[in-house]
């Protein structure tokens, strides 16, 4: 019996060397995949979490503008049987409510002002010169919570594109957030103040449809020219509710991936038409310590 000694050719030995470089190309190109997939679930996990905690985190806080025990309690310093002038309450309630930013004061302590740190509180970006609820530039920014003394800031949330917040009232003092006049009654009205007056003037659902969305106007629309119903200034005091919402993106474009959706923040239309994931959050909060409108 002879034994074959020869062991492999040449040929044989580079046709094993391609089968297996390409076996080892394939293994790693499906590795690559899977590790770009983790990366963008994580990128999009990431920056889902960011945006809801912030919102959540307003809205905890927003529910309780406005709070002030001694007035809840009838507590005054005079013995007079109750709250009677400035200088027995807080006078708590909304400072500001801009589309871009709102600012609120709340009586924690029952001392009878808003002075301490925690009392006086603003939300707003970091990063918004011109005032409009978008980060300049086509960037991010930061969502700050900004306090009394020297509006120290505390980021809160990061790579927010836009922020924006209306406000629902109660003009007529019936108890229930007001509506837009026949046929659209039953319609919320959710309003801002433009900056020119300290009331609120502009509203955004200018087709009265009862959804703020792309149909509507940029910036929103006159407020007491638009409605009929309402016929005086919307002061602050009035407001009942808040709308907020909140536009992130990923910390990083995702390859492959172009965003060129129209997301709607408020009184602003933003296409962002970039490589970055995006995602937008909505929310509704009752001011319950402003008035009885809501649950």
């Amino acid at each position: 019996m002879r034994l074959n000694n020869r062991g492999l050719t040449l040929i044989e030995l580079m046709i094993a060397m391609v089968i297996s470089l390409f076996a080892f190309a394939l293994i790693y190109q499906a590795y690559q995949a899977q590790q770009r997939a983790r990366t963008r679930e994580q990128l999009v996990v990431d920056m889902q979490q960011n945006a809801r905690s912030a919102l959540a985190f307003m809205r905890r806080e927003l529910r309780m503008a406005g709070y002030d025990p001694r007035a809840v309690d009838g507590i005054d310093n005079n013995s007079s049987g109750g709250i009677d002038d400035s200088s027995e309450s807080a006078q708590t309630g909304f400072k500001d409510a801009r589309s871009w930013k709102v600012r609120f004061t709340l009586d924690v302590n029952g001392d009878g002002d808003y002075e301490d740190d925690n009392e006086y509180i603003e939300y707003r970006l970091s990063d918004d010169a011109d005032q409009d609820g978008v980060a300049d530039n086509g960037a991010t920014a930061l969502l700050r919570r900004n306090r009394k003394d020297g509006y120290i800031e505390s980021p809160i949330a990061y790579d927010i594109v836009a922020v924006a917040f209306a406000y629902a009232f109660d003009d007529d003092g019936d108890g229930a957030l007001d509506t837009y006049p026949a046929p659209h009654d039953g319609i919320v009205i959710w309003a801002h103040d433009s900056g020119t007056d300290d009331d609120l003037d502009r509203h955004l659902d200018t087709n009265m449809d009862g959804v703020i969305d792309a149909a509507d106007a940029v910036d929103g629309g006159d407020l007491t020219h638009d409605v009929p119903s309402i016929t005086d200034d919307i002061h602050f005091d009035k407001i009942r509710a808040v709308r907020i919402w909140l536009l992130a993106r990923t910390r990083s474009p995702i390859p492959g991936y172009f965003d060129n959706n129209t997301y709607v923040v408020g009184p602003r239309h933003i296409t962002p038409a970039d490589n970055y994931k995006h995602c937008l959050l909505e929310s509704m909060v009752y001011c319950r310590n402003m008035g009885a409108s809501g649950p």
